[in-house]
């Protein structure tokens, strides 16, 4: 007997998915979606994409006859309803009735009502904090929903949890909510919200923990360390702190962080867990721009020399204008941010009719501050170099030098990212003292001074809108530019500089080349705009020029219009430009991929 009630069981449920295939297929279309909605008041485009989304889901379900129908249709009815609520719409109402434009079986006419708006904040705090009034009205007043706004719940949710976050990052690890309330009336659509920090003990940093070494020694790790025992808890002092370790050859992943749970009363102990990376590592890389066509490197790294923490990075790279091959070996760092660098370099160029051939060697050393959102670089090189230039058509300008030099180049970033700043300045201020031997002069005279600066603005206009204004201005105290390697002396035009010109086609004129020169200005201005989230477009002007003496005519100018798309790596730009001097139109890009 059981056999033959299974039997019946699977002729039953047969028929019936034969039945309703044959409904689906004897028409000559499918079924029209199950509803759409029209909305008395177009919401905004959070609802709307969460309306949709409904829509959609209730879509996915096939529906065999009008029962079918009706229980999905309760069902949207009752999710709909559920999300307005999360959008702070608790009083719609929505009728159903057949879609007589066919584009339906349904038609969900949706009059949202008022919305609600939060009429009332209070912020409490407990602990320490407690005791604070100045920081306690600090975090009230970047409270990401104030009096006016209207409520959601994900905005709610968002901005406790970033308040929670304000207050951990500093002194405060251990904060928690300890109570937060949204009292909704529904009548007159309004908002009272309510939350309490318990802010808990302030925290001090103990000493650092590390867990994952075994090729190299703790000095290592303490060499990066820009921390003090007993200064205040600060997330963004342990953020550094990592950021320098994973910067460094040595370490393949890094995490610092602390545990409130393993504090010695007030005081944190610094956990490290890191991995070590490979001592050895063969990179490749290609890329291509209008400058200099296309480009590879190949590079090799080493994080461990004569069994010391010396990291060698050694390349070669190859391009239309420039072929190198590099060798540098860069100390363990010491404790103050201070990394010392020596190296050597082979290169020769040939670039607008000036070649040379050269070979240098040089110490370095780097001293790096992040002081709040700022941060400074300070660079110290000194370098011997010989040189032999050789200018296309001007046989008089060939020149042998052997240089020593001294360079100081300052940096200053307070931007508000490093790849993609919307916001800030970027200042840069270099100079070199030059002595050497020329072929062309006595050793009396053969000594030079240059100064370099370069400052980048950038201003929001709007969220989407923004202004990017830069500036270089250099100069070289020298009666003769011929004693002053290629690599010092001034260019410009191309990417990044003057558009609308080549690769540092703007300079002195000797015979059929473009030399460098005493003297460079330049000036650009860029508005973007931000047309979707990776996509903008730009409209920009530059001028400028080098030479002896560079004001002495109108600087080159170069305007036109570009495409902006938002990669990791920061904005990728493709540009095209009018060159006013040149009469013509010039395309600028850069792309680089590394493997």
């Amino acid at each position: 007997m059981l056999r033959y009630r299974i039997l019946l069981a699977f002729l039953s449920a047969a028929l019936a998915f034969a039945a309703a295939a044959q409904g689906q297929t004897a028409g000559s279309a499918p079924l029209p979606p199950l509803a759409r909605f029209e909305v008395t008041v177009k919401p905004q485009p959070e609802t709307t994409a969460l309306l949709d989304r409904l829509l959609r889901e209730a879509g996915t379900t096939d529906s065999i006859d009008a029962e079918d129908d009706e229980r999905l249709l309760r069902r949207l009815r009752a999710d709909t309803l559920e999300v307005l609520s999360t959008e702070g719409y608790f009083t719609p109402t929505l009728s159903i009735g057949t879609d007589e434009t066919g584009a339906a079986r349904y038609l969900v006419q949706l009059s949202l009502g008022p919305r609600a708006v939060v009429t009332e904040v209070q912020i409490e705090f407990r602990g320490d904090l407690a005791a604070r009034p100045e920081q306690q009205a600090q975090f009230r007043g970047d409270w990401d929903l104030p009096v006016g706004t209207a409520f959601r719940d994900s905005a709610w949710s968002t901005a406790k949890t970033r308040l929670l976050n304000r207050v951990r990052s500093r002194e405060f690890a251990a904060a928690r909510v300890a109570e937060s309330t949204a009292l909704i009336d529904a009548d007159t659509a309004t908002a009272r919200l309510r939350i309490e920090i318990d802010s808990g003990p302030a925290f001090t940093l103990g000493q650092i923990e590390i867990k994952g070494l075994t090729r190299f020694d703790r000095r290592l790790v303490e060499g990066f360390n820009p921390l003090t025992p007993g200064e205040p808890y600060d997330a963004d002092r342990l953020l550094e702190f990592q950021r320098r370790l994973q910067r460094s050859p040595y370490f393949g992943t890094v995490i610092v962080d602390v545990d409130p749970t393993r504090a010695i009363g007030t005081e944190l102990p610094v956990l490290v867990t890191l991995r070590e990376a490979q001592t050895r590592r063969l990179s490749f890389s290609l890329g291509a721009s209008t400058d200099v066509g296309l480009r590879g490197e190949a590079a090799y790294r080493q994080a461990l020399l004569f069994d010391r923490p010396y990291a060698l990075q050694s390349g070669v790279s190859l391009d239309r204008t420039r072929q190198a091959g590099f060798a540098d070996v860069h100390l363990p760092p010491r404790p103050g941010n201070i990394q010392d660098s020596v190296g050597v370099l082979f290169e020769h160029t040939d670039s607008e009719g000036v070649k040379t051939n050269r070979w240098a060697v040089g110490a370095q050393r780097t001293f790096k501050q992040d002081l709040a959102a700022i941060s400074y670089d300070h660079q110290f090189a000194l370098n011997f170099q010989r040189e032999a230039r050789e200018v296309e058509g001007a046989p008089d300008q060939d020149v042998d030098n052997d240089t020593l030099s001294a360079t100081y180049a300052w940096t200053r970033r307070a931007v508000d990212s490093l790849t993609m700043p919307t916001r800030g300045t970027l200042l840069t201020l270099s100079g070199t003292a030059g002595l050497g031997r020329s072929s062309v002069t006595n050793f009396l005279n053969t000594l030079w001074a240059r100064a370099y600066g370069r400052f980048v603005v950038y201003y929001p206009l709007s969220p989407r809108d923004q202004l990017i204004l830069r500036t270089e201005g250099g100069y070289i105290g020298v009666d003769d530019v011929r004693v002053v390697p290629n690599e010092f002396l001034f260019r410009t035009g191309g990417t990044g500089t003057v558009r609308g010109y080549s690769f540092q086609s703007l300079g002195a004129i000797e015979g059929q080349a473009v030399t460098g020169s005493k003297e460079l200005a330049v000036f650009s201005a860029e508005y973007v705009r931000w047309l979707w989230d990776d996509w903008g477009g730009a409209v920009f002007i530059d001028a400028g020029d080098a030479g002896s003496n560079v004001f002495s005519q109108p600087l080159a100018l170069g305007y036109g219009l570009g495409v902006r798309y938002r990669t990791i790596a920061g904005p990728l730009a493709v540009d095209l430009a009018w060159g006013d001097r040149t009469g013509s139109l010039r395309l600028h890009f850069s792309v680089a991929i590394a493997f």
